[in-house]
C-alpha cells in the first residue's frame, strides 16, 4: 500500500503536529490520525476502541513508512 493523499494540517500548541486523514491507495482512509511530538522520538497514534485496542493495526515496516511520509509532510507544510 501506498499513501495517495495526505489531509492532515498542523495543530497550534500542544504535542499533536498534524491532525487528520491518510489515503491508501485511493480507497482506504485512516481517519483521525496525528502526528505526535514525544519526549524523544514522533510517533503516530491512531484510534483506539474503548478497550485500547488500535482501530487500524498495522506491520513495523509500513507503520516506518508512514512515519518517514509524514515526517516529510510536516516540514513542508510548516516551511511555508
Amino acid at each position: 500500500m501506498r499513501i495517495s493523499s495526505i489531509n492532515m494540517y498542523p495543530d497550534p500548541g500542544g504535542d499533536v503536529l498534524l491532525d487528520g486523514d491518510i489515503v491508501l491507495d485511493h480507497v482506504l482512509i485512516l481517519k483521525n490520525v496525528k502526528l505526535i511530538e514525544g519526549q524523544y522520538r514522533w510517533y503516530i497514534q491512531f484510534p483506539r476502541y474503548a478497550d485500547g485496542r488500535t482501530v487500524h493495526p498495522i506491520s513495523k515496516s509500513f507503520y516506518d513508512y508512514l512515519l518517514q511520509q509524514l515526517t516529510e509532510y510536516y516540514h513542508q507544510a510548516t516551511a511555508e
